[in-house]
């Protein structure tokens, strides 16, 4: 096959068929995997025939075979360095597939899936990173150029919103959670919650105020409205859920620094409550930009290491930058960086020093229970008002998972 854009021979060797795998657009067209130019290979075809033998549309299929197996295999995701291998996806994944790969890859490597897995957070924050480039247009189309991953541009706002989003999606992490703190323990509750909410007290009777029936006991009235308004029922137990997500929505984005500037977020009974007189959560914002700094920073570290580390390198990196980097004087950095032998101990001891920091705020963290403490929302009793919160225990709950 031969490559429209470069002068790239692809031989019909079994042992050539993992570079290459079918394009989307065209069953006859192929692309090379690890390939970032946007071009397709064209099939060589014998002219004595328009349609393809048995034995190449058994090849067509080992190819596909072995290139979607090569996709998902599993790649150690806290040294791997291809972006794309991190997700999962072929190098020309359009946006919905990068969506759908990070999704999928976050939910099965997320911490609180693998609590037996002491680097299941780093694997998580690499998965994130590598959406993060991806997802960006700009970003994507550098990384696809010179492979740098440009942290030092990182939109903490995009994505904050992105990992709220994902987080808020029908089907993803809360949805599974919600299921863990209902308002009711099974049907026959969630139904006699309903009625309570559609009932009123007249005297020694109940009366319903769907329909104005007039009953002279509970028990009676709850086989009413079981007759009746079965449907209604549920109808009204799910939006006192989407309530219950969206007040939990409303108070992550102020967690997170995306919400309005008014600083107050959505409590399950329309009401609001301001941010800052809930005690007791972290700022998640800070944490997550602590971790793209201190990204930011080991990776200039091992790249100056790995230059100089290389076999007969003559690479002298800048006075000012290692200064900065190891925290030296200007003069102490000018006299390490012509000794090799020093400056490799000095910037190997400050690779250490800087896991050394995330092992300590990972077990921090796990000591504060996930985001810090959430479980009971301390600062949240009373915030509701006379009534209390309207529904806030179940949004507690949720929190607590969190």
């Amino acid at each position: 096959a031969e490559c429209s854009s470069r002068p790239i021979h692809v031989s019909s060797a079994r042992t050539r068929r993992a570079a290459i795998s079918p394009s989307t657009n065209s069953p006859s067209s192929w692309r090379f995997a690890d390939c970032t130019w946007p071009c397709s290979f064209s099939a060589a075809r014998s002219s004595s025939s328009a349609a393809p033998s048995p034995a190449a549309a058994a090849a067509a299929a080992d190819v596909e075979r072995i290139a979607r197996e090569a996709l998902e295999a599993e790649v150690d995701l806290l040294v791997e360095k291809d972006l794309y291998k991190i997700l999962g996806v072929r190098r020309g994944a359009k946006t919905e597939e990068l969506k759908k790969a990070y999704k999928k890859r976050s939910l099965k490597y997320h911490p609180d899936k693998n609590p037996n897995d002491p680097d299941a957070k780093d694997k998580f924050q690499r998965i994130a990173e590598a959406y993060s480039v991806l997802a960006d247009d700009k970003k994507r189309l550098k990384y696809d150029k010179s492979g740098d991953m440009d942290l030092e541009d990182f939109d903490m706002d995009q994505f904050m919103n992105m990992w709220v989003g994902e987080m808020m999606e029908d089907g993803g992490m809360v949805d599974d959670m919600m299921k863990e703190v209902l308002p009711w323990r099974d049907e026959e509750e969630k139904m006699m919650q309903f009625m309570e909410a559609n009932v009123t007290k007249q005297g020694k009777n109940w009366v319903c105020k769907l329909d104005g029936q007039s009953l002279s006991n509970q028990r009676l009235m709850l086989a009413h409205f079981q007759k009746k308004y079965q449907f209604e029922c549920d109808e009204w137990g799910k939006d006192q859920l989407n309530t219950m997500k969206a007040s939990f929505e409303s108070f992550m984005k102020q967690l997170t620094g995306i919400g309005d500037s008014s600083g107050e977020f959505l409590l399950p009974d329309g009401t609001k409550a301001d941010m800052s007189k809930v005690k007791g959560v972290p700022d998640i914002r800070s944490h997550f930009q602590s971790k793209i700094d201190r990204a930011n920073e080991q990776e200039k570290v091992l790249e100056i290491y790995r230059k100089v580390s290389a076999e007969d390198s003559t690479f002298v990196p800048d006075t000012k930058e290692l200064a900065k980097l190891l925290g030296l004087e200007e003069g102490v950095a000018e006299d390490l960086k012509t000794d090799t032998k020093r400056l490799l101990r000095r910037l190997k001891r400050k690779i250490d020093e800087l896991n050394e920091e995330e092992d300590e705020e990972a077990d921090l963290m796990e000591q504060m229970g996930g985001l810090g403490g959430l479980d009971g929302m301390g600062g949240l009793d009373g915030l509701g008002g006379p009534g209390g919160m309207g529904g806030m225990g179940g949004l507690g709950g949720l929190l607590g998972g969190m």
